[in-house]
């Protein structure tokens, strides 16, 4: 699939079908997110805005991990978790209520200290 994503041209030559593959593709990710979403339900009601939060916790620990690496990005929503949690509990004036506050700013302090996050690389462009 990643083939196929980032060199259709090639993977034609090679005989793979390059509009199945990235069917097959979106399909899984529509699966996936599907899943997720009837998993999460019961714990954050339904609404148009169910998963904002969600969202939000995982952008932050791509960013924190590096959006080149997966296990990064596992290891970041660790690290963002337990921040978080740290945060809430140590902290009095976050509280529950501003708990989501604690990633907003994790996802700044990553931005503004290292961009490519904790394992992610610069990628570099030759012109």
């Amino acid at each position: 699939m990643r083939a196929a994503a980032q060199n259709p041209v090639s993977s034609r030559l090679c005989g793979i079908r390059v509009g199945w593959m990235l069917a097959i593709g979106w399909g899984l990710a529509a699966l996936v997110g599907a899943v997720a979403g009837m998993m999460v339900a019961p714990v954050v009601f339904l609404d148009p805005n169910m998963m904002a939060g969600i969202l939000i916790y995982a952008f932050a620990s791509a960013t924190l991990g590096g959006f080149t690496s997966p296990g990064g990005a596992v290891l970041g929503g660790l690290i963002v978790g337990v921040i978080e949690n740290l945060a809430g509990t140590y902290v009095h004036f976050i509280g529950t209520e501003l708990k989501l506050t604690v990633a907003l700013a994790l996802i700044l302090v990553v931005l503004l200290v290292r961009p490519s996050g904790l394992f992610g690389r610069a990628a570099i462009h030759r012109v």
